[in-house]
């Protein structure tokens, strides 16, 4: 075994062991409590412009949290969250791999310190002209690029994550552990949306062998209804056996980071579309806790 893949294979099985030993522990109870984030494009369609507003709207529901594109106007966002007590969970985040391109904002060392602490995870939609989805002969190009923001990040608290996007370079979850076992970087993780798992058709794996796959080293995950624009909507009660499907995936790996809730050019008040969806998460967490204990 290379010193390589040594590290990386260590740390999921050290998670892996405390999260069998929490579930045994607590079974269920009280296992969905999990913070719940809106994402930034939950506001961009008919929300409001300023950010105060869109704070307001978060804190008035009870999300713990609110995401961010490109560290565009991070310092208010970050002053914005502060006052309410709540968290910026993540900046989706462009990394291009082809030679010749920017590869990433070259902001980031300017807005690093800004996020000193806050936890914040880049959650990288990564571009090839290149290399068609899922290629792994662009991994000799992207490693050294995620290892570069990933170490630059790392003082800061800040951790970094491949975010799986259909056809884009980084397009499937087995795509996210690939690169975080060949970035081996302690704040370089994986991800999982669900709305890009489910579009993937017969290449999607399924949800428990994802879960297990990914969940040692996943930093943060999203949900989704799909009642909406390019099906993906607000999250639907008659949709509930899905959501809790996919989430005890998760949860029986041990999983306790962030999800993010996918609201992609979905028209109407932000405060009727993430307010449903809250609904629909608290239904989800007294589920859970009605759920019968892990064996």
């Amino acid at each position: 075994m290379s010193s390589l893949t040594k590290g990386p294979m260590l740390k999921r099985a050290c998670i892996v062991l405390l999260g069998v030993l929490y579930m045994v522990e607590s079974g269920y109870a009280d296992a969905l409590d999990n913070p719940l984030f809106a994402y930034k494009n939950s506001m961009e369609v008919d929300g409001p412009e300023s950010i105060a507003e869109q704070v307001q709207i978060l804190a008035d529901i009870g999300l713990d949290g609110f995401d961010n594109r490109e560290l565009e106007n991070l310092a208010e966002t970050l002053a914005e969250l502060d006052k309410h007590g709540l968290k910026l969970y993540t900046s989706y985040f462009a990394v291009r791999i082809d030679p010749g391109e920017v590869p990433y904002n070259p902001g980031l060392a300017g807005a690093l310190p800004l996020l000193k602490d806050h936890g914040t995870i880049l959650w990288c939609n990564t571009h090839s002209k290149q290399f068609k989805p899922s290629d792994p002969a662009g991994d000799a190009l992207a490693v050294p690029i995620f290892q570069e923001v990933a170490d630059m990040a790392a003082p800061y608290g800040v951790k970094v994550a491949p975010y799986p996007h259909i056809n884009l370079w980084v397009e499937t979850p087995e795509d996210t552990l690939r690169l975080a076992e060949k970035v081996d970087r302690p704040n370089f993780g994986t991800s999982f949306n669900l709305y890009h798992w489910k579009v993937l058709g017969d290449r999607q794996r399924p949800i428990e062998e994802v879960a297990k796959a990914l969940t040692p080293e996943m930093y943060v995950m999203s949900i989704n209804g799909d009642e909406g624009p390019h099906d993906i909507g607000p999250l639907e009660a008659e949709d509930i056996d899905e959501y809790y499907t996919v989430l005890k995936a998760f949860l029986d790996q041990g999983y306790k980071g962030p999800v993010g809730l996918q609201s992609y050019l979905i028209p109407g008040d932000p405060r009727q579309n993430l307010g449903q969806s809250y609904s629909v998460w608290k239904q989800l967490q007294e589920r859970f806790r009605n759920a019968p204990a892990a064996p």
